[in-house]
């Protein structure tokens, strides 16, 4: 069986090695692809700004989704930009070897902590005291 397919039900429960491994796929086509008609592929800035593009059509659907501009495509156009955006994260994160599972368990585990540790103080805290991250 292919990725095409694969019904919505089953690419859903698909997971973060095998989304990794299917953008890499499409980077590869991609690169051959450029190679072909322009005669080199994306760089990894070019990549990082189709990311930033990708992000601002995102920005435009979410304020179409919440009614503040008309944007046409609606839901189906919002999954899409979405996905767009998880396969450049993923390609990134390929391009400079970061193990993106282990990168994204180790930052929850932190905000966790560091969130938590937040919540149990018997004082608030001003928010623009306290980074909401921390950094390593």
């Amino acid at each position: 069986m292919n990725y095409s397919d694969r019904t919505d039900r089953t690419t859903s429960t698909m997971d973060l090695q095998e989304l990794a491994e299917r953008a890499i796929k499409i980077h590869d086509l991609y690169e051959e692809l450029n190679r072909r008609d322009r005669g080199r592929g994306w760089t990894r800035e070019e990549f990082m700004l189709g990311f930033v593009g990708d992000i601002g059509d995102l920005a435009k659907l979410v304020m179409a989704q919440e009614g503040a501009r008309e944007m046409p495509g609606g839901r189906e156009a919002l999954e899409h930009e979405l996905a767009d955006c998880l396969w450049s994260v993923l390609i990134l994160a390929h391009h400079y070897h970061v193990n993106l599972g282990a990168a994204f368990t180790r930052t929850m585990d932190e905000l966790d902590q560091s969130i938590s540790e937040r919540l149990s103080a018997s004082e608030p805290v001003q928010p623009d005291l306290v980074p909401m991250m921390k950094t390593t």
